[in-house]
């Protein structure tokens, strides 16, 4: 009475899904908080730390893309990913383009496009190890340029 072709007439497989992420997302926090306040949503230096600063200078390559060059003081690029940073100025950047994350720089090159033609707003955010964004007693660590792709260039 009750096999599986009862529940396909139903359709009540993607109920049956979104149930389950349902418990995910409210067990989630009770996991990730391992009985401990949730971390600070940024990585805030010591005010001893002299805090990092960017510098983004944009390349044309054609076809609306561009390679963008992060010119950091007192900052270390890594690859190397963990649950919880030490608030020391080492990491990867953000890259935002009009609000919109297009890519994550684990070096200081990266590139980014296609772009439409008009202009954009590019800014970059430090972050540390963990994912946070970098604070130090200047405020957010990020820099920002305007560029403007010409039309016929996509």
């Amino acid at each position: 009475m009750f096999g599986s072709a009862f529940f396909s007439r139903l359709n009540i497989g993607p109920c049956i899904i979104a149930l389950l992420l349902g418990s995910l997302v409210i067990a989630a926090p009770i996991v990730n908080a391992k009985g401990r306040p949730p971390r600070a949503v940024f990585l805030i230096l010591p005010d001893a730390i002299t805090p990092p600063t960017v510098n983004i200078e944009a390349e044309a390559l054609g076809a609306g893309r561009y390679r963008l060059s992060l010119d950091t003081t007192e900052f270390m690029f890594t690859e190397l990913c963990v649950p919880e940073a030490e608030a020391v100025p080492v990491g990867h950047a953000h890259v935002h383009v009009n609000g919109e994350k297009v890519a994550s720089a684990y070096f200081p090159t990266v590139e980014i496009g296609p772009l439409a033609p008009g202009t954009h707003v590019i800014d970059v955010v430090l972050r540390g190890q963990d994912h946070r964004p970098i604070v130090g007693r200047d405020g957010l660590a990020q820099g920002v340029l305007s560029i403007t792709v010409p039309h016929g260039q996509t």
